[in-house]
């Protein structure tokens, strides 16, 4: 009786928001950027849509909340796992990389993530939406390319040595900064499956591409999908901070 009664809250939850279903012509941005795929403009309309909306997507993450607390009382906290946090910085004039590791219990993160983001969510005032950009999306290909030619091991660092800010600069001059975020899914997800994912960041110490996706700083982005590699569908999500002239 206890599953029904979720299955039809969950049901009356898909109901409500089809109802509260945010009219995306007015986040999409990309409409026109005919360089990036359909799926690619989706998706940063999809972006658009929880920086300035962040109420739908309280609203999106309700049932996902109730289904991980089930989880975690039924079978309990879960698998231990970990999470690689890689960090680089320069000390007497020499590059020092370290890797910390953090453990969670699956479960139990699970609902720790859906719960402070939808903290964050609801203390959020909208944020500005992003317009799309030629030169970061060339930027995200590189990259995504440079992973494909890498059975995607680079992380976030080029085969180069570039980081995400030296590709966005000089593929678009008119950026002072930017950053990125890098997803890999199974089987195939939409655009809005991948946002939910990197909001949520399960198991990411400080979720980091969370609120990559939530910082204000941003006025540009663009994505770009390599589609199915080494047993994954891979995104590459570009931001950018437009110089101020």
């Amino acid at each position: 009786m206890e599953h029904k009664v979720l299955s039809f809250a969950f049901c009356f939850f898909q109901f409500v928001l089809l109802q509260a279903q945010p009219v995306k012509s007015r986040f999409n941005t990309a409409a026109d950027a005919k360089y990036m795929k359909p799926i690619e403009r989706e998706m940063i309309t999809e972006i658009n849509i929880v920086r300035a909306d962040p109420a739908f997507y309280v609203k999106l993450l309700e049932p996902m909340l109730l289904s991980a607390k089930e989880d975690l009382r039924i079978r309990g906290k879960g698998s231990k796992n970990y999470s690689l946090t890689f960090r680089t910085r320069t000390e007497n004039g020499k590059t020092l990389n370290t890797i910390d590791t953090t453990w969670h219990y699956t479960n139990e993160e699970e609902v720790k993530a859906i719960q402070t983001l939808m903290n964050d969510l609801k203390k959020m005032k909208p944020l500005t939406i992003l317009l799309p950009d030629s030169g970061i999306y060339l930027a995200a290909r590189k990259h995504a390319l440079d992973n494909d030619a890498h059975q995607w091991m680079l992380m976030h660092t080029g085969s180069d040595g570039s980081d995400p800010w030296d590709r966005i600069t000089k593929f678009s001059p008119a950026m002072s900064f930017g950053n990125e975020n890098i997803a890999g899914r199974f089987p195939e997800p939409s655009a809005r499956d991948i946002v939910i994912q990197l909001l949520i960041d399960s198991g990411i110490p400080g979720y980091g591409h969370r609120y990559n996706l939530l910082d204000p700083q941003w006025t540009h982005a663009a994505c770009y999908t390599s589609g199915l590699k080494d047993g994954m569908y891979r995104w590459v999500q570009e931001f950018g901070k437009m110089k101020k002239f």
